[in-house]
């Protein structure tokens, strides 16, 4: 009987001393689960982090090139829209129009060009949008009677240095009332 006791106590100290294959799968693929599960939410955090700042860098281009348009065409004489005489617009809201030609309060006359090839805005040649940004948009005029003259402008913007999933994109529209009516 003592031997029996004591082969008995063997066995039992062998058999946990170690894991059995089951054991010792069932804890790799747990590890794995965890890992997978923390590498797929650091990447979730930093794909947020990309979309926050091409966001921001999308609002600060368009807040920049909005103002900058509605501020000069605010004080300024409308010549053309695309070309078409404003005299020769008819009465109510005529557009889109791609192109704005204006005479400013220093008497320069400019064009505000919403470029399609380059998808860039331009401002008597020059880029007034940022390399990062794509900027596409049109030009509305509200010409009634009596009624001051009215340009809406229409901006959509892209983030474009960021990868297809995280690009910011927003749209932005104002109307500008002009101080000066046209001749």
């Amino acid at each position: 009987m003592i031997k029996q006791k004591n082969n008995y106590i063997l066995k039992k100290q062998d058999k946990a001393g170690g894991f059995t294959l089951i054991e010792l799968l069932v804890a790799m693929a747990i590890f794995s689960i965890v890992v997978v599960a923390a590498v797929d939410i650091f990447l979730m955090g930093l794909g947020g982090a990309q979309r926050i700042f091409g966001s921001q860098a999308v609002q600060e281009g368009g807040r920049f090139i909005m103002e900058s348009m509605a501020k000069e065409v605010r004080m300024s004489r409308v010549n053309s829209l695309d070309g078409v005489a404003y005299l020769s617009l008819p009465n109510g809201v005529s557009g889109p129009y791609a192109s704005l030609n204006i005479t400013n309060a220093h008497g320069q006359t400019l064009d505000y060009v919403f470029d399609g090839a380059s998808q860039q805005v331009r401002r008597a040649g020059e880029i007034l949008s940022s390399n990062d940004i794509e900027a596409t948009g049109k030009f509305y005029l509200t010409k009634s009677g009596s009624l001051q003259p009215r340009v809406t402008i229409t901006l959509n913007l892209i983030n474009k240095s960021a990868r297809a999933g995280n690009r910011a994109a927003i749209n932005l529209q104002t109307t500008v009332s002009l101080r000066e009516y046209a001749p």
